[in-house]
């Protein structure tokens, strides 16, 4: 059974990033793969850590630091795992990854990373890496749900839990994601 857990999700939800997990399930059920949402963050076989508040990160900072011997070996495995804003700025550098900033930015951005095409709105100072991959290991400065609009990010997670998401449910959400990529401003 696949293990799905989430930081603190009541507070690491600022732009909806919380609805990744939820097109995570919606997969997996789609294609009939057990799975369970679970407290443990330490062993999951997905973990995500949205974007907070200032307030809401400042308050679980030293809950958020015995998070990083778990991200470093999940970083060194590839293992599924999803950073969003402020929590990717904040371990980024924690887990080697080294962050270029700048002057703020807040725009949708489209980049190309590794073999991904990846869109969403990005609203922040770090310049580069904007979505940073490492097997199924992301971590974005991209807001929202990055897996709703992004399928082939949605792809490779699924296939790195096992999971081949395929099918009329999986081809309708690349239409829907199309049509959300053809909609944006950039």
């Amino acid at each position: 059974m696949i293990k799905l857990a989430s930081f603190r999700p009541e507070y690491f939800d600022n732009n909806g990033d919380q609805a990744n997990l939820s097109v995570l399930i919606a997969h997996l059920t789609a294609v009939s793969v057990d799975f369970e949402v679970t407290q443990e963050l330490v062993g999951s076989d997905f973990l995500l850590v949205g974007d907070s508040s200032i307030a809401a990160h400042n308050h679980f900072q030293a809950e958020l630091m015995t998070l990083v011997p778990e991200l470093k070996m999940r970083l060194m495995a590839g293992k599924p795992t999803l950073l969003v804003g402020r929590s990717y700025e904040f371990f980024a550098p924690l887990l080697g990854i080294e962050l270029t900033h700048g002057e703020r930015e807040s725009k949708f951005v489209k980049i190309r990373v590794a073999h991904h095409e990846v869109v969403g709105y990005h609203n922040s100072a770090v310049l580069e890496p904007r979505f940073f991959i490492s097997g199924a290991f992301v971590g974005t400065t991209l807001f929202g749900p990055v897996l709703a609009k992004n399928p082939s990010v949605l792809g490779a997670i699924g296939q790195a839990l096992g999971a081949e998401f395929k099918g009329e449910f999986f081809e309708r959400s690349e239409q829907l994601a199309n049509l959300v990529r053809d909609a944006t401003t950039f």
